[in-house]
């Protein structure tokens, strides 16, 4: 049985190292930095813009936040599957990312293994390069792995219009008080008479686009995530998570997420994520 990973890659200083799969290398002489191999995929792949857009989650060392975050939970779900192929001789390793290049090429990483893994403290794999279909890199690997997926039924996806939504509006403003609008985080009661007017046109939302409810991947389940206007009618602040309950059919929601950490999860299923 193929071991398994917390992590694709190194995801903090003192990560112990048989949780990693591969070590992502960079060559500092050649003035390369540690988001290298990210900012080469990311060249390789479709235009995307794969850092937050709130200044507050911005970091002055880090570009892609955003494309890090998908690559690795693409693995881990990826690894949940038996996706990953390997080479016979077992040296080598690939899986497909999900991402496609501009003419629409399916993007895969390739590993190769560390035999000495264990002596020189690294993981067991090291990345070699981010290759497309067309690639010698990865001819070896036939037929080329599959990319990963996250829905069975594709009834999760929309948002049942007959569902009532029940949320915890308490709940929201009391845990995730640092989540709300500047304005909001100082009165629970304006806060709270503000979400609740906010939360009654949701489903006039829904109705006339139902684009509006997007479906994300968190705990290995489907959710949906619903953009909630407060201060702008044209950009949303924030965005409830919303848990189908079918035997009470209804849309509960115990939290809400900023739209940039809305967007992390979001983005493993589609790419698109809607303002308003």
């Amino acid at each position: 049985m193929p071991k398994t990973y917390t992590t694709l890659f190194k995801r903090y200083k003192d990560q112990p190292t048989n949780e990693v799969f591969a070590h992502f290398g960079w060559k500092a002489k050649e003035g390369e930095g540690w988001e290298t191999p990210f900012e080469r995929l990311a060249n390789l792949a479709k235009p995307e813009d794969w850092n937050f857009i709130t200044s507050r989650f911005k970091r002055v060392d880090q570009n892609y936040p955003i494309l890090m975050n998908y690559l690795n939970y693409t693995f881990l779900r990826i690894q949940e599957l038996g996706l990953i192929s390997y080479s016979e001789d077992g040296s080598r390793a690939c899986f497909n990312t999900g991402l496609q290049t501009r003419d629409e090429k399916d993007i895969y990483a390739t590993f190769f293994s560390n035999k000495k893994a264990s002596e020189h403290n690294y993981p067991d794999w090291t990345l070699f390069a981010f290759a497309d279909s067309y690639s010698e890199k990865i001819s070896s690997f036939q037929p080329l792995p599959q990319v990963a997926t996250y829905i069975t039924d594709a009834s999760e996806l929309v948002f049942d219009l007959s569902y009532d939504i029940e949320i915890n509006i308490a709940h929201i403003i009391d845990k995730n008080k640092d989540r709300l609008p500047e304005v909001l985080q100082s009165n629970r009661t304006l806060a709270m008479a503000t979400i609740e007017g906010a939360t009654k046109f949701l489903k006039q939302k829904v109705l006339r686009n139902y684009k509006v409810a997007i479906p994300h991947w968190y705990s290995n389940k489907i959710q949906l995530l619903l953009p909630l206007n407060i201060t702008s009618d044209t950009e949303a602040d924030l965005a409830l998570v919303a848990d189908k309950d079918k035997e009470r059919v209804i849309y509960r929601i115990r939290t809400a997420l900023p739209m940039d950490m809305a967007y992390i999860n979001a983005r493993l299923i589609c790419q698109q994520f809607p303002k308003a």
